[in-house]
């Protein structure tokens, strides 16, 4: 395992600190782990989200679809009342 060295704010020292001793992480390396993965999670999420959008965009649903889909949600709806 790589070693690194990073230089935080006071804030950003303080809240790493206040959840290690919060008990939700072990260590200060666990918790800015933990904080890199959720990093790549959500840059992840957007890619994935830009890219269904440029496709839609591409080629947008046809009326057909877009019936379906609003079909859908309104037996979505009344199945949550």
């Amino acid at each position: 395992m790589s070693q690194i060295a990073v230089r935080l704010n006071e804030d950003d020292l303080g809240t790493l600190d206040s959840v290690v001793a919060g008990g939700d992480f072990h260590s200060r390396a666990d918790a800015v782990r933990a904080g890199i993965r959720l990093l790549d999670s959500e840059l992840r999420e957007r890619r994935i989200s830009d890219s269904y959008r440029i496709a839609y965009q591409e080629k947008p649903l046809t009326s057909d679809e877009l019936a379906a889909l609003d079909a859908a949600a309104a037996l979505a709806g009344d199945a949550l009342l």
